[in-house]
């Protein structure tokens, strides 16, 4: 056992109180390289007499001999004319170092009191080392019923002052074992730590304290015990002299560590399997996790969600009814299902079908659990049809109110006959060829099962193409059926006519990218209230500007100029397309008329600029018309402003 600094300066202090001119001093020799402690040099001697005197007895071998006392002959360099001797009593010896009780002899005798309190003090040190040996009985008694191993040892651990039982029981070793062989414990390490080990010493050596873990062997070579290394370094005077710890055994903690991570990497490997979107949410409603696939479908990866609130992915309208879902997800022990629209990483909306449950830590909700399913097409389609099956209703009632005016004169009958029958003529000529291709493609694919996934890919383009064509053809129908309808009423209101042109031209940038054709638009940036149905006036400016792209050549160039008058505002649009024979201008705004002049054939159904015709006189406009083939057309839009 060892004093500690603080109970050898107060020897030292006490000593030196009685010293008077009695060279009186305690010193202390500990550690391998002998290093010294002792009390203040007394006034009556000289450094280079004190650091000879100390070298003296650093070479004594009481430790070694067993004897308590020497009595030292001063050579002339050291003594003075108080004292030409001095006695070196060994007060206490254990295993780290060595005490010294040294006091000069002279002719002249020292006085009593003196004496007697030199026999206090070391009287009081032996007491105290009495209590110290007790003290660590009882120390080595409660490290040895502690299943970790408590030590004290040299810088490079290869020799131990102190280990405590328990490492009988965590590396097989006796104690005494450990202590003769320096290597024993270090033998017991799996080589494949060695590297980490020697970096654990080194750090304990430069004086910082460290951690390590690593495999022991048993017995039989094969079972492994895994250990948690601790070392403190003691540093005494700037020096690292002795590094105490401990080393604990975390086989068992490592064995559900490791039980736990591979529990761990089947549930990841099951959340990125799956192709829905996976998510949960902490207690406030930040997203904790996510799963790859999922957060592809979003465009994100998923490091760019994490940390995000749920409620930011969330499109505006439906922000509130994904609240109320909460809630009911909060408040429910079962799975609660909900829809929400999601904005992706470029705003677009993406519809989900979410399945969610309460997550809970000690029976507290903790979070949320969801896992939705992208049904976007689904809705689409849903809404599509319902819209369809509206369109055909209409479609239904309109023929059925032009048969019953049929019945009420022959005249009108037979005219109505005619104007169907050419009708159904042009119109079944239009299905008959977008319905050929998809039927034609369609049949194809179900008979061919080992066609090339790239040409299913381009049929399947192609039948969405003329089913698209498709159900233009039936809208244009259907909206020009309803303009000519008796009994349709115009949805007028004030409508700034700008915004109107400025959305249109914003909607047809991409068509006329891919057609290859420039735009040009001048419109002023100052409101034009005209009072009319925005709806129509969209759609009738929009048949024009789309013809002005469609009949374009590439290259070409189209231009919307308007200009605002006193009572009225005019819309130019200019192409620099195939144009219009003259012959047919007085029919252009006809009923079932169509032409190409560049191929002969007819295209379309021919109602787009009647249509268009239509909805500006039911406006009191005025629409007009000039071109020239191969050089363009010019339509002019005239509306009345709102007075």
């Amino acid at each position: 056992m060892n004093i500690t600094g603080e109970q050898f300066r107060f020897l030292c202090d006490l000593y030196s109180s009685v010293a008077y001119n009695c060279p009186v001093f305690l010193i202390q020799i500990f550690g391998e390289n002998n290093n010294v402690v002792c009390s203040s040099k007394p006034e009556n001697i000289s450094i280079d007499q004190f650091n000879k005197l100390i070298s003296i007895v650093t070479d004594l071998e009481i430790k070694k001999d067993g004897n308590s006392e020497y009595i030292i002959n001063l050579e002339e360099n050291i003594s003075t004319e108080h004292f030409n001797r001095i006695k070196v009593e060994l007060v206490y010896n254990c295993e780290f170092s060595v005490f010294y009780i040294l006091s000069g002899v002279s002719e002249n005798i020292i006085e009593n009191d003196v004496l007697d309190k030199l026999l206090l003090i070391k009287k009081c040190i032996n007491e105290r080392l009495q209590y110290e040996e007790t003290i660590n009985k009882q120390y080595i008694e409660t490290t040895s019923n502690i299943h970790n191993v408590i030590y004290s040892t040299n810088v490079t651990g290869t020799h131990y002052y102190f280990i405590s039982k328990s490492v009988e029981n965590l590396f097989g070793l006796k104690i005494e074992d450990i202590i003769k062989n320096k290597f024993s414990l270090l033998r017991k390490v799996v080589p494949e730590y060695f590297k980490g080990y020697n970096k654990f010493i080194k750090k304990l050596k430069s004086g910082e304290r460290s951690e390590y873990e690593y495999q022991i062997f048993e017995a039989d070579k094969k079972i492994r015990r895994w250990i948690r290394h601790t070392g403190t370094p003691v540093i005494i005077n700037g020096r690292v002299e002795r590094v105490v710890g401990i080393m604990s055994d975390i086989t068992e903690e490592k064995t559900i560590l490791n039980k736990l991570e591979k529990s761990e990497e089947k549930f990841r490997l099951l959340i990125e399997t799956v192709s829905d979107l996976i998510i949960v949410l902490n207690s406030f409603g930040y997203v904790s996790l996510i799963n790859k696939n999922g957060a592809k479908s979003l465009g994100y990866k998923p490091e760019e969600i994490l940390g995000k609130h749920f409620l930011e992915l969330i499109e505006e309208s439906n922000k509130n009814n994904t609240v109320d879902a909460f809630q009911k997800i909060l408040s429910s022990e079962e799975v609660t299902e909900f829809e929400a629209t999601l904005l992706d990483k470029f705003e677009n909306q993406v519809v989900y079908d979410f399945q969610a449950t309460p997550t809970k830590d000690d029976n507290v909700i903790s979070g949320m659990l969801a896992l939705g399913r992208d049904v976007t097409k689904r809705r689409q389609d849903e809404n599509r049809m319902i819209e369809l099956n509206t369109k055909l209703v209409e479609a239904n009632r309109l023929i059925s109110i032009e048969r019953d005016r049929a019945k009420q004169q022959l005249t009108v009958l037979e005219e109505i006959n005619k104007l169907k029958n050419e009708f159904v003529s042009r119109v079944s000529h239009e299905l008959r060829t977008p319905l050929a291709s998809i039927v034609g493609f369609a049949e194809t694919i179900v008979s061919d099962e080992d066609m090339p996934k790239e040409m299913v890919v381009e049929f399947n383009n192609i039948i969405l193409t003329e089913g698209k064509r498709l159900a233009k053809l039936v809208n244009d129908v259907l909206d020009f059926s309803k303009l000519e309808s008796m009994n349709f009423q115009l949805n007028k209101k004030d409508n700034d006519l700008v915004e109107i042109l400025y959305l249109i031209a914003d909607s047809f940038k991409s068509y006329a990218e891919e057609k290859e054709v420039t735009m040009n638009f001048e419109i002023p940036e100052a409101e034009i209230i005209i009072l009319a149905d925005r709806e129509l006036i969209s759609k009738a400016i929009k048949g024009i500007v789309e013809n002005a792209i469609k009949f374009n050549k590439p290259g070409g160039r189209v231009s919307l100029i308007v200009q605002d008058f006193l009572n009225e505002v005019e819309i130019m649009i200019n192409d620099t397309g195939i144009g219009i024979p003259e012959k047919e201008l007085p029919k252009i705004f006809e009923k079932f008329n169509k032409f190409d002049t560049k191929t002969g054939q007819t295209v379309g159904a021919g109602l787009g600029l009647a249509y268009v015709k239509q909805v500006i006189d039911v406006h009191k406009g005025l629409l007009q018309v000039k071109s020239e083939v191969n050089k363009g057309s010019t339509f002019i839009i005239r509306l009345p402003k709102k007075k």
